[in-house]
């Protein structure tokens, strides 16, 4: 943690990440929260993404970095968001992420709530994260 106390939560456009390739993009998300930050991506990742995420974190676990906690709110859920998704990846080869990814540090998040419309999670400072040990 930071010699401030709290937690860091910064905010990615979708402008920022959409220019990136995903692997630029896990580095990035990586170096934060190992760092304890949360990040707030303006995308949605797909499950194989967060798998690579999961697989990625894993391997960087020691006594110093727990791994990470995720969750999303994927908005691209109705008929028109798929509609619009396909045209944009076929006809202008783009994909289009509507959604966000909320990733962090296992140290400073816990309680994720995730449900259809809405996600939370508890940040946790300092002082809570050190009374586990």
């Amino acid at each position: 943690m930071s010699e401030e106390e709290g937690v860091t939560i910064e905010f990615m456009s979708g402008e920022k990440l959409s220019g990136k390739k995903f692997q630029q993009k896990l580095e990035l998300v990586l170096e934060k929260v190992t760092d304890n930050s949360v990040l707030v991506l303006d995308e949605s990742w797909t499950p194989e993404e967060k798998r690579e995420l999961i697989q990625t974190s894993m391997e960087k676990v020691d006594e110093d970095f727990p791994g990470v906690e995720f969750l999303g709110l994927d908005s691209g859920e109705s008929r028109f968001e798929k509609a619009r998704s396909l045209f944009y990846e076929k006809i202008l080869n783009e994909k289009t992420r509507q959604g966000m990814t909320i990733v962090g540090n296992s140290r400073v998040m816990e309680k994720i709530k995730e449900e259809r419309d809405t996600v939370s999670f508890l940040a946790k400072l300092e002082d809570q994260a050190d009374t586990s040990d």
